[in-house]
């Protein structure tokens, strides 16, 4: 099929009504007392099914479904290797990283990684942490609007524009009126629909449509340029190794990850809701659900031009009327339930990070509120005004990110793990990782530098030895740390017992 039928127009359609009723239902059951609770915390009550669903939706988002799609149809099954990853870090937060930010959390009321580093460090280093993270995620709140509407665009054939405006207040309007405990309802919704849509809809009619696994492994195996794509173990462990360092760290910085251990009903719901979004949901449900997806494009729809749209497309041409409109409403509920997370961090830290602690400290909760639902309006209408018109918006996006992974990763490991690091030695951590990280990837970017002619012998250097921004930004970061901290003493300000349960009577 080339174009949807109105049946899947009117699939489509009835999932965005279905977020935005979602919304309204949030915000007239959560008006008045315990509201800003509500807005920005999700009233710490939610249980194993909202955390769960919520903590996988917000990682399988635009990034994941899609981008899998086409690493599926270029490498194969091996590509799966890159959720595999993903989901061995979420358990890996399941069980240290999760225990302890949730008894603080809860005991402290604690919101944000600013609140965390300030609790154990000081100020200082707790709006510097805010900032890193906060711009880090801004970054990435148009990007995934953007690429939601581009879904759009190829599916239902309209204006680029006229669907990113869609996309866009859609996601604004149901977040700016129930907030975090809004964002988690749908995205329990968006993950029932994407679950669904991929793993249980368009891989079992694709792989009926390709004669099953058999069917794929004979196609490939038939050519010996191709015999990769069915082969478990091709990308190599250089390769594996690499996405491990790249990925395996994000759940530890993670502002959507923190949200979600603070919105948790309690300590046992949020490591639970953790591991189970690293096994199986991400594998090996959607690691090789999604994967398959990419492998079944490349056997039915070899001459695709663009590798990601593989998914768009077997949808288009193998799935039935109705059918179609429900799975493509799946890749739009991934991106939006990515989209809708990265737009509330940014969101909490600036009301509770910036607003309540220099201006407004004795803000009541419903000032507070409206300080947050005018910042999502705010911060989400600039994150998609600069991922419309600015046209290197993922290489902003890929510095932000860098900046944030290589500054905040090993000051957060120090917090949690090392009690001998100093306020200072994680504040300059922060400086000198993220710096060190974000100016290797200037210097690598060699577009950027070619008005820069003395400096190409440095985009040379970072070129031929493809040394990854965030390993520069390590190098640098974890000495510092130590070195900073042995060379220091606590302050006044820092508590090192921050996560010791003996506080909780103090």
């Amino acid at each position: 099929m080339a174009t949807l039928h109105w049946l899947d127009l009117i699939a489509i359609a009835a999932y965005f009504a279905v977020l935005l009723w979602i919304g309204i239902r949030v915000v007239r059951r959560e008006h008045g007392e315990g509201e800003g609770e509500s807005f920005l915390a999700a009233a710490r009550n939610m249980g194993l099914v909202q955390t769960t669903a919520s903590t996988a939706a917000t990682d399988l988002g635009g990034g994941f479904s899609i981008a899998m799609g086409g690493l599926g149809f270029t490498l194969g099954v091996s590509g799966s290797w890159l959720i595999a990853i993903s989901g061995l870090s979420v358990v890996m937060v399941s069980f240290l990283l999760v225990p302890k930010v949730k008894r603080w959390a809860d005991r402290m009321r604690g919101l944000t990684t600013g609140d965390l580093f300030e609790a154990r460090f000081d100020r200082r280093t707790g709006t510097l942490a805010a900032l890193v993270i906060g711009i880090a995620w801004f970054t990435f709140v148009g990007g995934q609007v953007v690429a939601g509407a581009k879904l759009l665009q190829v599916t239902m054939a309209i204006n680029l524009t006229l669907a990113v405006v869609l996309s866009g207040a859609v996601i604004l309007a149901y977040t700016a009126m129930g907030g975090l405990k809004a964002v988690i309802y749908t995205d329990v919704f968006q993950m029932v629909v994407l679950l669904i849509g991929i793993v249980f809809i368009a891989v079992p009619i694709g792989l009926y449509h390709v004669g099953g696994w058999n069917g794929i492994v004979e196609h490939f195996s038939a050519n010996p340029e191709t015999i990769s794509m069915v082969q478990w173990d091709a990308l190599g462990w250089s390769k594996i190794i690499g996405w491990f360092f790249a990925i395996f760290p994000v759940w530890f910085i993670s502002i959507a990850a923190m949200q979600r251990i603070v919105a948790a009903r309690d300590e046992r719901t949020a490591r639970l809701a953790f591991f189970m979004t690293g096994v199986p949901i991400e594998w090996p449900l959607f690691a090789i659900g999604s994967t398959l997806v990419g492998v079944i494009a490349r056997m039915l729809i070899p001459d695709i031009p663009d590798p990601e749209l593989a998914t768009p497309m077997v949808i288009m041409h193998l799935l039935p009327v109705g059918v179609a409109g429900f799975v493509i409403a799946a890749y739009i509920a991934a991106v939006m339930s990515t989209a809708d997370s990265v737009l509330m961090g940014p969101v909490a830290i600036a009301t509770n990070d910036i607003y309540r602690k220099y201006f407004r400290p004795d803000a009541n909760e419903q000032a507070l509120v409206r300080f947050a639902r005018a910042a999502t309006l705010i911060i989400g209408s600039l994150g998609i005004a600069l991922a419309y018109f600015v046209p290197n918006v993922l290489d902003l996006m890929l510095y932000a990110y860098t900046f944030g992974a290589a500054g905040l990763f090993f000051p957060m490991l120090g917090l949690l793990f090392w009690r001998r690091t100093t306020a200072s030695g994680a504040f300059w951590s922060m400086i000198s990782g993220g710096g060190s990280a974000l100016a290797w990837a200037l210097l690598q970017d060699w577009t950027w530098l070619q008005s820069w002619a003395w400096h190409a012998h440095w985009a040379s250097f970072g070129q031929t030895y493809g040394i990854d921004p965030s390993y520069a930004g390590w190098v640098i970061g974890l000495p510092v740390l130590i070195i900073v901290s042995l060379l220091t003493e606590h302050s006044s300000d820092e508590n090192i017992d921050v996560f010791e349960k003996r506080l909780a009577d103090g």
